[in-house]
């Protein structure tokens, strides 16, 4: 039975008369009636899903609406280092800041509530992230402030773009529910990063809950970055689902440094011959963090490809899960499919899950997985201590070395650097204890 008392703290979040596209706004009416049947996670149909997730504070918490405000360039500068044109999407507090976004003539940008070049997607738009498939993205769609739809289209060249999300931290308790919608034309190539970073004080609950669509046509090929700066009493849902047509290309790289409760959940589905994909990523939890990975592909037609790997670094008493999926249907003969993760566990008091897991029902295929997780290897450190090399530098060395693979992967240099520098900051500070 649902609970009332949660359904009335979100029913003052929701807004049905809102001046959305007609069909759009059928998504977000869709999602409520949704939300208003099953409430927050675990529901009897999603009850797997959620099966390692305690929702319990999460319950007792209410949140308030954010207001859109506006923002001077300088707002950003911390979050991006160095300037520069690339064009880049500000979403903050759920809402696309337009003055300070930078999108050239190339790509194609609109909001739900004014849609022209781009009103053919709306009958795509939640076909992709489906409001019965999970309870938080019914709850995105029901209370998504500022939805928009992107559309890139030049194959002539490499493309471009940045999402930045930001929890301002000006609202106490806030939500906010980011949602995009993003074409990429046949035979484009692709560069996304998606970044969220979350402002507010440690002691400020707050509530993000992004869901990001991605429609790849026939021969398109997009290299997705994902960051993730996190922190506090913060519970943050990502959902990114991905429909591949034939021939397409998806290749994401993700870095997470978590907040208290957070989830990743990517889904793609090959629906196209000859498509592939790959999942890869790397976290750090620490303290009471709780850090999940919900990693799924299907394979719906013949001769695709999926390969997923996570690394995970856990310390103190945090607790992290890797839920990886591969679903090879009928027809899809000629599966090549790859599961793989590995974690280091730097505390006695971390805890982590993993649940790789291969449903294949076709019978020509390659499919494998495996998983693993242990401590610091003492040979190593005491070979690194023998070199006068003094312990906490050893093991910022190792810890380094087991996430280096990852990050090389986000290829950019000013990426590469970025994140070598927050992870070099956030190693001294991490609850290690008990396990040398």
């Amino acid at each position: 039975m649902v609970s009332n008392i949660i359904l009335n703290r979100f029913k003052n979040l929701y807004e049905p008369n809102s001046k959305f596209d007609k069909k759009i706004k059928e998504i977000k009416i869709d999602g409520w009636k949704n939300f208003n049947n099953h409430g927050l996670p675990p529901s009897s149909h999603t009850s797997e899903l959620w099966k390692y997730t305690n929702f319990s504070k999460l319950y007792n918490s209410e949140f308030s609406k954010t207001s859109k405000r506006d923002y001077g360039r300088e707002f950003y500068s911390s979050l991006l280092g160095k300037q520069t044109d690339t064009n880049t999407i500000f979403i903050v507090d759920g809402f696309y800041d337009e003055k300070n976004s930078i999108i050239s003539n190339e790509i194609i940008l609109e909001n739900a509530v004014n849609l022209k070049n781009l009103k053919y997607l709306n009958n795509q738009f939640g076909s992709i992230a489906i409001n019965s498939e999970n309870e938080m993205i019914a709850l995105n769609s029901s209370l998504m402030q500022d939805p928009i739809l992107v559309s890139v289209r030049n194959s002539n060249k490499v493309n471009n773009l940045q999402i930045i999300i930001v929890n301002s931290g000006e609202n106490f308790h806030s939500s906010s529910f980011p949602r995009l919608f993003v074409e990429f034309a046949p035979k484009t190539k692709s560069n996304i990063v998606e970044m969220f970073v979350n402002l507010a004080d440690n002691s400020n609950e707050n509530l993000t809950v992004p869901v990001i669509e991605y429609l790849l046509g026939k021969k398109s090929e997009v290299s997705h970055k994902r960051i993730q700066i996190d922190h506090g009493n913060s519970y943050y849902f990502q959902f990114d689902r991905i429909l591949q047509n034939e021939e397409s290309r998806f290749k994401s790289t993700s870095f997470s440094f978590s907040g208290l409760l957070s989830r990743y959940d990517i889904h793609s589905d090959l629906n196209g011959i000859n498509s592939d994909c790959s999942f890869h990523g790397l976290y750090v939890t620490d303290k009471n963090q709780h850090q999940e990975n919900e990693i799924s592909t299907t394979h719906s037609v013949e001769r695709c490809s999926s390969d997923q790997m996570f690394k995970g670094i856990l310390a103190g008493k945090s607790r992290a899960i890797f839920s990886g999926k591969v679903l090879v249907k009928k027809n899809a003969q000629k599966t090549r499919a790859f599961q793989k993760d590995l974690n280091f566990l730097l505390s006695k008091s971390a805890e982590v899950d993993t649940k790789p897991s291969l449903e294949i029902y076709a019978d020509d295929v390659v499919c494998s997985h495996g998983a693993t997780a242990g401590n610091i290897d003492k040979n190593m450190l005491f070979y690194l201590e023998s070199r006068g090399i003094n312990k906490d530098q050893a093991t910022s060395m190792l810890i380094r070395g087991f996430a280096q693979e990852i990050i090389e992967e986000f290829q950019d240099e000013l990426l590469i650097e970025y994140l070598e520098k927050l992870l070099d900051e956030k190693i001294p500070t991490l609850d290690v204890e008990g396990i040398m």
